[in-house]
Parts: C-alpha cells; sequence; structure tokens
C-alpha cells in the first residue's frame, strides 16, 4: 500500500540538497468503529444493520437461528447484548453479514469475541473480503473436546474494495451454539513519512505507526527496493553519493 513519497538528489556545483516531494500527514480515525450495530445493543437488542440468511434453511426450526441473547457477565467484551446462532439440524449454515465503507488499500483492525456455548464441534468461517478463517479449531481442546467459553479474534487485513463484506457463516452440528459479540472494524493509521538533511546525510524517518512498515527506495518510481521493515518510529540514512532516490512506506499487514 503506496502511503507516501520524499525524496533527496545531489546538488549541483558541490552544493548538496535535500527535497521534499510531499509529506503525508494525514490521520484516520482510528477509533471509530465502522461496524454499525457491532454489540447489537440497537433498539433494547436487536439485528438492525445486519443481514441475514442461509445456505440451506432449518425449516423445522425456522425462528430459531440466529436470535439476540442478553449477554450480562457472562460476556468479556462487556456488551448486554450478542447473536447466537442455534443449530437443530446439521448441515444447515446461517449468515449474519454486514457491507463495511472501506479503503482499497488501506489496513483495518478486524476484532470481535465469539464462543462455543454449548461446548460443541463447529464450523465457522469468518469473512472480511477475501479473507477467510475457520474459527472453530480455536476452541479444540482436545479428541472430541472443546473449550466452552468466550475468545477474543483479532486480524489486521486490507481493503480491496470501497465497500467490503464481512460475515459469519455458521455451519454447526445438531445441537451446537455459537455466540458471537462487540464485532469492530477500525482503520489503522496511515504512518507520516518524513526526510531531512542532518549532518551531512538524508534521513527518511517514519513515524505514526501502530504496526510494523516497511520503507522502500526507488530511482524511477517504478522499480522499488525495500530497504528496511522495522517498528515506528524508524529512521533509514542515505548517503549523497547515490544517485537520486524516492522513498515510500507500507503498513505490513499481519
Amino acid at each position: 500500500m503506496e502511503l507516501g513519497f520524499c525524496r533527496w538528489k545531489s546538488g549541483c556545483g558541490g552544493l548538496r540538497a535535500a527535497v521534499l516531494v510531499f509529506l503525508l500527514s494525514e490521520f484516520s480515525i482510528y477509533s471509530q468503529n465502522l461496524v454499525q450495530n457491532g454489540n447489537f445493543g440497537a433498539n433494547g437488542g436487536s439485528f438492525t444493520d445486519w443481514t441475514i440468511s442461509y445456505t440451506v434453511e432449518d425449516t423445522n426450526f425456522p425462528n430459531m437461528s440466529p436470535m439476540i441473547f442478553e449477554g450480562g457477565s457472562n460476556d468479556p467484551a462487556g456488551d448486554p447484548f450478542y447473536a447466537r446462532f442455534l443449530t437443530e439440524e446439521s448441515g444447515n449454515s446461517d449468515i449474519l453479514s454486514q457491507n463495511i465503507p472501506t479503503v482499497p488499500g488501506d489496513i483495518y483492525l478486524v476484532s470481535f469475541y465469539a464462543e462455543d456455548g454449548a461446548g460443541h464441534n463447529f464450523t465457522t468461517d469468518f469473512s472480511f473480503g477475501n479473507f477467510t478463517v475457520d474459527l472453530g479449531p480455536a476452541f479444540e481442546i482436545g479428541p472430541g473436546e472443546w473449550f466452552r467459553g468466550w475468545t477474543n479474534f483479532s486480524f489486521t487485513l486490507s481493503a480491496t474494495q470501497s465497500q467490503t463484506d464481512l460475515s459469519f457463516l455458521v455451519n454447526a452440528d445438531t445441537g451446537s451454539e455459537f455466540g458471537v459479540t462487540g464485532i469492530s472494524v477500525t482503520e489503522v493509521p496511515r504512518p507520516i513519512l518524513e526526510g531531512a538533511t542532518v549532518a551531512g546525510e538524508f534521513l527518511v524517518m517514519v513515524t505514526n505507526a501502530s504496526f510494523p512498515v516497511i520503507i522502500q527506495d526507488s530511482t524511477n518510481l517504478v522499480d522499488w527496493v525495500s530497504v528496511s521493515t522495522n517498528t515506528a518510529p524508524c529512521t533509514v540514512t542515505n548517503d549523497f553519493s547515490m544517485p537520486q532516490r524516492f522513498f515510500r512506506v507500507a503498513i505490513v499487514a499481519q
């Protein structure tokens, strides 16, 4: 993800100068949750802003899954409500989804709490755009045994579209219970890239990054070479004996 450029070059007549092409100083609203009704507390507990669909609808229990439950002291997310999927027939898959406004190429921190409420085996695919992971193995504690309780999940993911689909597809065995709440998607702040001349050398400095960053350089703005992977604040030093260089920085998605 291209976030900013700075450039330095050697001057004429023995003079040396550092030239800043531009400095990216945009701050994203890191604390703003892009998920609407992520704790299912709207209107006293509801699926407002969420879409519920099925791969195969449970004809015997059409109104059983998913449902809103009160979390109370059992919910470590501190939310009063959570969504629970109650599977009464094997082979039925319930889907809870919401479209999230995103910026292609930007990095987002996705977090939520999930639980295996009955201690049964289940398969739950969490998806964010083109990223999908099965949450079920996180609850396995032994052969035929599963942890019953809440677990926090967190992912750092890159968006590829202006609207990114966030979804939970639950395909559990008979009698399984899967709960989810505290769902949030927050944009990771863009790093600030600066350039300065210090003691005859050109310094490339990166700040305001919550995750590791990659600093790259190029002589033509086409071919880029990674020169440093580090945690901000960090600095890369270049001397003036080299030809003109451009620099950019990108967040490392985890």
